[in-house]
């Protein structure tokens, strides 16, 4: 009775015994809360009337979930551009507190440990916030369409902010590892260092080591992620990690296994094929390039990123809600923040190559020069011109 009453039938596919088919919702109810008629309030004792409550408010809800993402991730991405300028900013400093002697090894270990986990806090935040709130989102997302089984409701989303998330962690990895990697190599130009700060530097160097290409490893899983999901800058900002990490290692004399020829076509592709997404990242890659071909190491891999780069992270935090819009690729973007999507954008094709021809082989000289030697006089006519005979 209460389904006829309140048009459920219009809102789910229901069998004869009121039973939800498949879980199909036909529409979305515009019903305003469904209460009951005895006692005036809400149905929560049924599935199927509580679920018709909920889904009314359905595409606002997941914008403010969108929109409350966003704003953490813009908080977590100023939060990282400021640590990595204090650490680049206090290295100087941080250098002239290490003590040479015999007895500085104590108070060299405790400096190291506090500027090697400057960047702790706000990867540990980013992958607590992921794994609390981003990755059961997004999972949660993908059932609830499963469940609608209606794309004029709520279509299946490739969500690019689990992925997002990861990105600033190995951002932040990025950081730590190349400044530990300088203050290795300022603790091996230490005169007069006692035992206990070389033992400190080579535990450095096989941290170093350990880390760097442990995440060489993990990144190419997430770049695996970010493929499937056709989030083609978030691809080029991991390989751009994936080539540091591995210069690193390569200053250590150690080999990452990485194809670092590869990789860098690949990156090329990306931000010739994707001018406004990708391609943002072109004088960082050029920057990159120049320093794999002579085998050196950036003095701060931050500083490869022009500032255009690193607007992308604030802005997320700027979306106004009822904006939101899906791209080609099913990925929500702010459209009062972007014309179009931030993720993939339009695709340019690649250039056509032309062969390249020998003259010398498609000409034959002596015909040429023939030619002219026993062509007649010039004749000309309206229709044809200026010809020979």
């Amino acid at each position: 009775m209460l389904d006829t009453r309140w048009a459920l039938k219009n809102v789910y596919k229901v069998d004869g015994n009121g039973v939800i088919e498949c879980g199909t919702v036909t529409q979305l109810p515009k019903l305003g809360i469904l209460r009951c008629s005895d006692c005036n309030e809400p149905s929560r004792s049924t599935t199927r009337y509580e679920l018709a409550n909920q889904l009314q408010d359905l595409t606002t809800t997941i914008e403010h979930f969108y929109s409350k993402i966003g704003n953490k991730l813009s908080e977590l991405h100023e939060d990282y551009l400021h640590s990595e300028e204090v650490l680049c900013l206090t290295f100087r400093g941080f250098t002239e507190t290490l003590k040479p002697g015999p007895l500085g090894g104590k108070h060299n270990q405790r400096a190291i440990w506090v500027r090697g986990n400057t960047m702790l806090e706000i990867q540990d935040r980013a992958t607590k916030f992921r794994d609390d709130v981003v990755t059961p989102f997004e999972s949660n997302l993908a059932r609830l369409a499963e469940f609608v089984k209606n794309t004029d409701i709520l279509e299946h989303i490739a969500s690019p902010f689990g992925v997002r998330y990861d990105l600033v962690y190995f951002q932040c990895r990025l950081v730590s590892l190349e400044d530990a990697l300088q203050m290795y190599q300022h603790l091996l130009k230490l005169k007069a260092a006692d035992q206990h700060t070389s033992i400190i530097a080579q535990g450095l160097r096989i941290m170093i080591h350990k880390q760097a290409a442990g995440e060489v490893v993990s990144l190419g899983r997430k770049i695996i992620a970010s493929q499937d999901l056709h989030l083609k800058r978030i691809e080029v900002e991991l390989k751009i990690i994936q080539v540091s990490l591995h210069l690193i290692l390569k200053e250590l004399h150690v080999v990452s296994g990485l194809s670092v020829s590869t990789c860098m076509n690949d990156i090329r592709e990306l931000v010739e094929g994707f001018p406004d997404t990708a391609g943002k990242l072109l004088r960082t890659f050029i920057s990159l390039q120049t320093h794999v071909d002579h085998g050196t190491i950036p003095a701060r891999f931050a500083r490869l990123y022009t500032e255009d780069t690193k607007e992308l992270g604030a802005q997320f935090k700027q979306h106004q809600m009822g904006t939101v819009q899906y791209c080609l690729h099913k990925h929500p973007f702010s459209g009062s923040m972007f014309a179009d999507c931030p993720e993939c954008g339009r695709e340019v094709a690649p250039p056509i190559q032309q062969p390249e021809v020998n003259a010398h082989k498609v000409l034959d000289p002596q015909a040429f020069l023939d030619f002219f030697k026993n062509r007649g006089p010039p004749t000309w006519s309206k229709e044809k011109g200026l010809t020979w005979t």
